[in-house]
Formats: structure tokens, C-alpha cells, sequence
């Protein structure tokens, strides 16, 4: 009895002992296929500080696209070029400012110099006035009012010539208005005048006002009466 039982428990545990032997093949092989057949993931989770993964560190990581060196450096040399371009712009605003206001100075300089010139031939009739009216209130206080008078008019004569000299210095001169064909860039026609004579039928037969012109430009055109021709 104690054989077979020896006996029977020699065999059992050799059976397990087999069966054990023949599941390690198949287990170390289905590991090998579970090992193909699993996907790798790889953890590009970024852990902080306190010891935690931070999602979003991930995420971005994730979704921000590495860009290549080369690309790298042609973005860097348009971000210099752009800033190149800027500065130049910059510097080309500044100098058409700079010069517009040089130019500005220079157009203010000019017409002050030119008002300068005007009024300093005038000065001079100025003082002939004051002589003029000087010379004829001590005529008077004299009791001498004719000679006064003649002191009066030679003086305004006087101080006529020298103005109509200075406006000549000017460039100003007067229009040439008696005798001729109305003109209406340079008359201006006050009335209309019959005449007898056909001949001066549209002519300038009368001048109220004398005109004026400075270089090509009519500074005023001359006042003047134009002949009309009535017929029989």
C-alpha cells in the first residue's frame, strides 16, 4: 500500500511538473506577440517642479512643429531686414521733415527780405512828405500862404516822381491804356463813351485811373472809357 501510494504520487507530481515544463514555451512566446502587437507610447509629459505632469506642457509640446536650422535662419535675417527697412524709413521722414522745414525757413527769409527792400524805398517819400508839409505849415505861420502853396506843389511833384521811380526800381510799370484797342486783360471798361469819329469806335478814349503791371502780371488794370460809334 505505501508503494502504490509512493508510486501514485511520483507520477502526479512528475505530470505537473511536465505540464509546468510545456506551458513556459507558450507563455514567453505569447509575451513576444502581445510585445510586437502593443503600440509604444512615449511619455512627452513635462513634470514640474512640485512633482506633478503639467498637461498643457504636453500639448504644446505636441503641437509645436520643430522648424529646421535653415528656416530658422531665414527667419531671423527677414526679422533684420525689416527692421533695416524700418530704421530707413524712419531716417527718409525724418530728412524730407528736416528739409521741408529748411525750405519753409528759407521761402520766410526771402519774403521778409523782399518786403524789406519794398518799404525802404518808401521811407525816403515818407521823409519828403514830412518836409513838404513842414515847409508849408511855416509858410503860413509866416503869413507868406501863396509862396506856401507853390512850396506845396513843387514838393508833392517832387515826392510823385521819386515814387513812381521807386515802383520803377520794383519792377512796376504802368500801363499804356490812351488811344488804344480795349483790351479787357488790361482795361477795365468804367463806361462807354459815344464819338464821332468810326476811327475810334472800341478805342480807349478816356483814362480814370492809371493801370500797373509787374513783369507779365497786371498788378490792376487801368480804368477807362471806351468810344462808341453812333452813326449818321
Amino acid at each position: 500500500m505505501k508503494a502504490k501510494d509512493a508510486g501514485v504520487g511520483t507520477d502526479n507530481g512528475d505530470g505537473v511538473k511536465a505540464e509546468a515544463a510545456s506551458d513556459e514555451p507558450v507563455e514567453a512566446a505569447d509575451a513576444e506577440e502581445e510585445a510586437k502587437v502593443k503600440p509604444r507610447v512615449v511619455d512627452r509629459r513635462r513634470i514640474r517642479e512640485d512633482g506633478e505632469v503639467s498637461e498643457e506642457s504636453a500639448e504644446e509640446a505636441e503641437e509645436t512643429p520643430r522648424v529646421p536650422a535653415y528656416v530658422e535662419q531665414l527667419q531671423a535675417k527677414v526679422a533684420a531686414a525689416e527692421e533695416k527697412f524700418k530704421e530707413y524709413v524712419e531716417k527718409i521722414d525724418k530728412d524730407t521733415a528736416d528739409f521741408r522745414a529748411r525750405q519753409e525757413r528759407e521761402m520766410e527769409r526771402r519774403t521778409q527780405e523782399v518786403k524789406k527792400q519794398a518799404v525802404s524805398g518808401f521811407l525816403g517819400i515818407a521823409d519828403d512828405l514830412a518836409r513838404a508839409t513842414a515847409a508849408v505849415d511855416s509858410g503860413i505861420s509866416q503869413g507868406e500862404e501863396g509862396s506856401a502853396l507853390d512850396t506845396l506843389v513843387q514838393g508833392v511833384r517832387m515826392i510823385q516822381g521819386r515814387f513812381f521811380q521807386e515802383l520803377s526800381n520794383l519792377g512796376v510799370e504802368p500801363l499804356s491804356a490812351m488811344g488804344a484797342a480795349f483790351n479787357p486783360e488790361e482795361h477795365e471798361a468804367v463806361r462807354m463813351v459815344e464819338v464821332d469819329d468810326e476811327a475810334q469806335d472800341g478805342l480807349v478814349v478816356e483814362e480814370l485811373a492809371c493801370g500797373y503791371r509787374l513783369g507779365d502780371a497786371v498788378l490792376r488794370p487801368a480804368r477807362v472809357s471806351v468810344g462808341k460809334y453812333a452813326g449818321e
